[in-house]
């Protein structure tokens, strides 16, 4: 799709975007997610069915990263949410090939309503269907400067562990990122294991008790949602917690 093409057919959708937006949701998203960006007020299902219809005409994939660069060349959180179910919604078309350029868009989503179906759904794809080139890019991502990136390569191994693949890789990131204060940080690696923990809990719950000691409260919270022994971790977790005060007291 040429830039003439790429321009009108988004135009078109932001049209039909700004119809179904509504000024009060605009406001109350914007600060729930304390973006700079500008917001319409579009649900999220709405955005998903307009995409759809705009991906009936078919696309390559130069044409289908034309669209994706000009819906997210305006700082307007439904476009980029369009341009990222355009990807989301093609995984055909992608492949470990068009991560430098999500890489770059992680960078500029802030964030976690853009960064989380980009990584965990556009990425996560690309992962299960080319882990060779794939999974070196979320090895590096992990010790990345910027903690969106960092939380981008937990949930790019969110789809392999659904099929039962790097349960290894999945516990050396969260060892690696467990030391972290960032909320955002400690949030995915509970989020990860939580869904980890329908599969695989009898691994979840010899990792949480392998690193208990410097867990953070957000982070064991969401696994306990799912492993039968939650009331004995969760006691585990509140007799060492009670250890550390007494030794700070003495």
């Amino acid at each position: 799709m040429a830039a003439g093409p790429a321009l009108s057919t988004a135009a078109g959708l932001q049209a039909r975007l700004a119809e179904m937006g509504a000024p009060e949701r605009a406001a109350g998203e914007k600060a729930y997610l304390k973006s700079e960006l500008t917001f319409v007020g579009v649900r999220v299902p709405d955005v998903r069915r307009e995409v759809k219809a705009v991906l009936r005409a078919g696309f390559t994939h130069d044409e289908l990263f034309a669209l994706a660069d000009e819906l997210w060349s305006q700082p307007v959180h439904e476009h980029r949410l369009a341009a990222i179910e355009l990807l989301h919604q093609s995984p055909g078309l992608l492949g470990a090939a068009d991560l430098p350029w999500i890489e770059a868009h992680l960078r500029e989503c802030h964030t976690w309503a853009l960064v989380d179906p980009l990584a965990g759904w556009v990425v996560g794809e690309i992962v299960v269907r080319e882990p060779q080139a794939a999974l070196p890019v979320l090895d590096r991502w992990v010790g990345d400067h910027d903690f969106w990136v960092r939380r981008s390569a937990m949930l790019g191994l969110a789809r392999s562990l659904a099929k039962g693949r790097e349960l290894q890789r999945c516990f050396a990131y969260a060892d690696r990122l467990l030391p972290e204060r960032e909320f955002f940080i400690r949030k995915v690696i509970g989020w990860v294991l939580r869904d980890l923990a329908r599969t695989h809990p009898a691994e979840v719950s010899a990792w949480l008790r392998a690193n208990m000691v410097g867990m953070n409260l957000v982070t064991l919270r969401e696994p306990l949602r799912r492993l039968p022994d939650a009331v004995e971790l969760r006691a585990l977790y509140d007799a060492l917690g009670q250890g550390r005060r007494r030794n700070s007291a003495g």
